[in-house]
């Protein structure tokens, strides 16, 4: 297996995946609102489908963190901090505050809003307030934290990859590695900590620390990937990769062991610390199981990979952003259109109606307003920092 298969790969089936992920999250919505998750084991299921979360979380993960640990394996210059916030403010930033205006503006439960509920959530900072979440923007609990995670990113990589007894910065896979699993440890403790804080004097279990260790996830991955770059020798996860069915069928009894009432209640009862900290742990565990096959192993070999790479699942996983912003705000206004009562069934009218229209508003949006802005991601000013470090990662981190 030559270098460049490792430099150079793509990987084309990450989009499906952001795809699916976006779909659980619409679903375990919808699941919630009309009270189908208390009914049986499909009830369970739909309940634990905010894994779309995790799923997000480790591809964010694996693809923001991946050039920094491929420049330093490369010995090249790490990639430029201020590209890096430049993507991610134009990628998030302007979907985002035009959903929040929307909801505080068109949903009927935010019209007691006041300023500073508007700022927080313009700023990302509702999270850090004692305060229940606005109606329509809930979901955007994973976006604060995801932001938070934007921002310490180039802190992580450098902390990962320094080496004081040498001075330097190297890829030296056992210290990342090792690192990695004590803020693993760090972040399951801090979400058995925090777990009992009701939400409305706190929102510390969304905290960046407790969802750290799915992150981690895919920062194990993308240190990996990058080692193989220029070393590719015969890696134990390589050859996991390529028993996709193999990681798929553990990855999904893991996943029924976090439905199970080991990982909490299914409503928003506050959970005890010895079922939120196992939680984070086994969506952890089964969302490296799912990604792995399709970060490692054959790229496009397989009747699998083959599909997760077609035209409509990438389509999905382009516009997979705009399905997560906006669909809170389609949700409840299924429900008003409808005149129904939250919590009394329907749940596939209601779903289906969701994401049906969701899918339509995200598709215009991604093509008629958030592509075109990202045309501004390469502006002449920070794109030539970027040029200079020597490599491009070409994987979609959109």
């Amino acid at each position: 297996m030559s270098t460049p298969d490792f430099r150079d790969r793509t990987f084309p089936t990450l989009n499906a995946a952001r795809a699916i992920g976006a779909v659980m999250v619409v679903l375990t919505h919808s699941a919630f609102n009309t009270g189908q998750i208390n009914h049986g084991w499909v009830g369970a299921v739909l309940a634990r489908l905010d894994f779309g979360v995790t799923i997000f979380f480790v591809l964010s993960g694996f693809l923001l963190s991946r050039p920094w640990f491929l420049t330093t394996a490369l010995g090249r210059p790490a990639p430029s901090s201020r590209h890096y916030f430049w993507k991610r403010a134009l990628r998030i930033l302007p979907l985002y505050w035009v959903v929040v205006v929307l909801a505080l503006t068109l949903d009927p439960a935010n019209e007691d809003m006041g300023w500073q509920d508007w700022l927080a959530n313009l700023t990302f900072t509702q999270l850090y307030r004692p305060d229940l979440l606005p109606s329509s923007l809930t979901q955007m609990w994973s976006l604060c934290t995801e932001v938070a995670f934007y921002l310490a990113l180039p802190l992580l990589c450098w902390f990962l990859t320094w080496r004081p007894r040498r001075g330097e910065h190297e890829l030296h896979l056992p210290t990342v590695l090792g690192r990695s699993a004590v803020l693993f440890a760090l972040g399951v403790a801090w979400q058995a900590a925090v777990a009992q804080i009701p939400g409305n004097e706190g929102h510390y279990a969304q905290w960046l620390p407790g969802y750290l260790p799915w992150f981690l996830v895919g920062v194990g991955f993308a240190a990996v990937s990058a080692s193989l770059a220029v070393d590719p020798r015969d890696h134990p996860l390589e050859r996991l990769g390529h028993d996709l069915v193999g990681c798929w069928i553990l990855a999904t009894a893991v996943f029924a062991i976090a439905a199970s009432p080991l990982a909490g209640p299914r409503t928003l009862l506050t959970p005890g610390g010895w079922e939120a900290g196992p939680k984070v742990a086994l969506y952890a565990v089964a969302g490296g199981l799912y990604l792995l096959p399709l970060v490692f192993g054959p790229e496009r070999r397989g009747w699998v990979r083959t599909q997760l790479s077609g035209p409509v699942l990438f389509w999905l996983g382009e516009i997979s952003y705009g399905i997560f912003a906006i669909h809170m705000l389609v949700l409840n206004g299924v429900f008003r259109w409808l005149d129904i009562e939250y919590f009394t069934g329907r749940f596939v009218a209601v779903a289906g109606l969701t994401l049906t229209i969701t899918v339509a508003l995200a598709t215009i949006s991604y093509y008629s307003f958030e592509r075109r802005i990202m045309r501004f991601k390469n502006v002449r000013f920070v794109a030539r920092l970027d040029r200079e470090s020597g490599v491009t990662d070409r994987a979609s981190v959109t």
